[in-house]
């Protein structure tokens, strides 16, 4: 989960940044923050690359009522939540569709329950699949899966965080994955095709990884990946 902080309060970006990184390490969920001391510096240069956004109100430069609003014309999905003193601005955030609000001053409780709305939030916003493994269930978002690898009687989920591994057959995961842009280029290799950044020849980068594309499935994988990028551009 990648986070913002946007405060001209050094002692608030720190509170905010020890409670995230308190509840991180507590619920065993990675999240990076990133911090911004007006509203200008994040509005700047924005590639909708935040999952979440904590805009303090009031901020010299750019408050963040406005920057909240420039962020929204280019970005839908992000969640804005308002770090502010005064309840009246509750009615201006609706204008930049808040999911919420917290008042100052902070408190480690009123956080926690407001983070976990903000995790059901984002389940319901990202699809996920649930899987089995020697810790327990876990929960894998599919917008962090680069690709499931078979290896005999085991899977391989390799995401953003680190790779897990499960027992399971490539043919059980290819039907639940393929009606979500998942496609296999070669027998061992099931491929987020939202994370394929370029192909050349028989190889095919899909994030960090150069994976190999068999001759048999090269035709339908490629086609595959046009299909998607065509409904990604529509």
């Amino acid at each position: 989960m990648r986070i913002a902080i946007v405060d001209d309060k050094k002692e608030i970006q720190q509170q905010l940044g020890e409670f995230i990184k308190t509840y991180s390490t507590d619920q065993q969920i990675p999240i990076t923050v990133t911090y911004f001391s007006n509203g200008l510096e994040i509005v700047d240069n924005y590639r909708s690359n935040f999952d979440v956004i904590y805009f303090d109100v009031q901020m010299p430069i750019m408050d963040g009522m406005t920057a909240a609003k420039k962020i929204r014309q280019v970005d839908e999905n992000v969640i804005i939540v308002f770090l502010t003193n005064y309840v009246q601005w509750a009615v201006e955030g609706y204008s930049v569709n808040a999911f919420d609000f917290i008042l100052k001053p902070l408190s480690y409780f009123v956080f926690t329950e407001h983070f976990k709305k903000i995790q059901r939030k984002i389940l319901e916003t990202n699809k996920s699949i649930l899987i089995k493994n020697k810790n327990g269930m876990i929960r894998i978002l599919l917008n962090n899966l680069y690709f499931v690898e078979s290896d005999g009687h085991y899977l391989i989920f390799h995401t953003v965080e680190k790779n897990i591994e499960t027992i399971g057959s490539m043919k059980k995961i290819e039907s639940e994955l393929t009606s979500k842009n998942f496609f296999r280029c070669n027998n061992g290799y099931l491929v987020n095709l939202a994370h394929v950044n370029n192909f050349t020849g028989n190889i095919v980068q899909v994030g960090h990884y150069d994976l190999q594309i068999s001759r048999p499935r090269k035709k339908l994988f490629i086609q595959a990946l046009t299909n998607y990028l065509g409904k990604v551009d529509n």
